[in-house]
């Protein structure tokens, strides 16, 4: 299942990119659901570009004190919807295999995100 959610086509080879690399992760961990996984890796995916895009608005030369507090609160948003993604992508993983922990998944997807989000 292949869902691109990005707003625009020019970000699809960056969705795709993000998405494979999340899906390479899982898939080396064990556990890939295609089904339930692809839900939040496309609002991972999604919430990253997103959160690069707002940078955009910040360099415009109409830029206000307010457009920065609006991009700063926008930009934490992305983020904890971008966590919470995350958490509940390495518990229902946890879930499926019945394992104790699934803070070495969640270490390596957030290690993934933030070298991304610096891309």
């Amino acid at each position: 299942m292949k869902i691109y959610l990005a707003t625009s086509k020019q970000d699809w080879p960056e969705e795709k990119r993000l998405r494979d690399g999340i899906i390479a992760l899982l898939q080396k961990f064990g556990g890939y659901e295609p089904a339930v996984d692809d839900i939040l890796v496309n609002e991972i995916a999604s919430c990253t570009i997103y959160w690069k895009k707002l940078e955009a608005f910040l360099d415009a030369p109409t830029a206000t004190p307010q457009t920065y507090a609006h991009i700063a609160d926008s930009k934490i948003k992305f983020q904890k919807m971008a966590e919470s993604a995350l958490e509940k992508l390495a518990l229902t993983r946890r879930d499926r295999l019945g394992q104790q922990g699934s803070s070495d998944l969640e270490r390596q997807l957030r290690e993934a995100l933030a070298k991304a989000k610096q891309d």
